[in-house]
């Protein structure tokens, strides 16, 4: 029932996940294919070209990341490969760039702006996260409706929301998902005298931290839809934000009685974060989020998540699964093709 209940939230999209990934597929696609356009690719590449002849050409210095790109454009059927030598399959012109449903403008702008920054990643000059970025738009994307449907499959698979205890959001960004699980929190009657729940939003980026901090009861006054002087009047159980990474989070083993993360692990080294999670987590404790585990990320999206420093891509659930069960857990289970998943660390003996 677990399952049907997280299929159940992805299901609210109105959408078919494979027409959703579809569009998603072609946005980053044509996104991408635009940005080299520009940069002289397809029109090198109408005669065939050896990675170094590119590499040669270009500048490039990142020979193992164009590889990735060469290879994603030959298995999509934009380039063609014979022996060591890459060309195109047909004249390339400016693709259209349709916006996915569920996507917004600063979801477009972020996309757009990450392709433009592909040529400085094959010269090895990674972005962060952050990069150029209007911090308050990124409140627009993470508060898209898909976004609060993966959050809530994974609620709802999890049963986290009949729990109470200290809860962490790992990779939190400016605080809208953190205002919205308050709000879970809040509407189930989970603060107030002698409370034992708090909320810990975790988040590397200064700005977005500060973002997240700063605005939280103008988030949660919107999503949960109570005055801003209601929201204001619990300020001692608000969210604490924190600066810190995923794969070294500053806090005591043990700590949290549940850790969240969503569409994070592929933004970091996925293996060091999933056990520093599990590292701060009680026995017994919940584990639980969503993540797109291979082969469920496009591999454009993925290309896009590389250009970013300290990225890791795509991982694999059965990896995901032997990292949590060499931290502890007792308990592992997948539901939802985004994925939604929850782990269980072993109890104290």
């Amino acid at each position: 029932m677990t399952k049907i209940g997280a299929w159940i939230e992805m299901l609210k999209l109105g959408a078919s996940v494979r027409g959703l990934k579809k569009e998603v597929r072609f946005f980053y696609r044509n996104s991408l294919i635009n940005s080299l356009l520009k940069e002289g690719w397809f029109d090198f590449l109408s005669q065939p070209r050896t990675a170094q002849d590119v590499c040669d050409h270009f500048g490039y210095t990142d020979m193992q990341f164009l590889t990735r790109v060469l290879d994603v454009f030959t298995n999509d059927g934009v380039l063609i490969r014979e022996d060591d030598r890459y060309r195109s399959a047909f004249p390339v012109e400016p693709q259209p760039v349709k916006l996915p449903r569920f996507f917004g403008a600063a979801m477009k702008q972020i996309t757009l702006d990450g392709a433009a920054s592909f040529p400085d990643r094959l010269k090895g000059r990674y972005g962060t996260f952050s990069d150029g970025m209007n911090l308050f738009n990124w409140d627009d994307t993470l508060g898209l409706e898909l976004y609060e449907r993966l959050r809530m499959s994974a609620f709802r698979f999890s049963h986290a929301l009949n729990r109470r205890g200290r809860f962490l959001d790992v990779g939190c960004g400016n605080g809208t998902g953190t205002a919205a699980i308050w709000g879970y929190y809040n509407r189930r009657k989970a603060f107030g005298p002698g409370s034992k729940m708090e909320i810990y939003g975790l988040e590397p980026d200064e700005g977005l931290r500060s973002i997240a901090a700063e605005e939280f009861p103008v988030y949660a006054s919107r999503l949960v839809k109570l005055d801003r002087s209601v929201i204001e009047g619990l300020k001692e159980y608000h969210p604490r934000f924190v600066a810190g990474y995923a794969e070294n989070i500053p806090f005591d083993d043990e700590y949290f009685d549940m850790v969240y993360t969503s569409q994070v692990l592929h933004w970091c080294n996925g293996e060091q974060a999933t056990k520093e999670m599990m590292r701060v987590l009680k026995p017994g404790g919940l584990f639980f989020g969503t993540e797109s585990f291979h082969p469920s990320m496009d591999p454009y999206v993925e290309l896009f998540t590389l250009v970013n420093e300290g990225a890791g891509g795509v991982i694999r659930k059965e990896d995901f699964e032997r990292w949590v069960r060499e931290a502890g857990a007792v308990s592992v289970g997948f539901a939802t093709p985004t994925v939604a998943f929850k782990v269980i660390k072993k109890s104290a003996s």
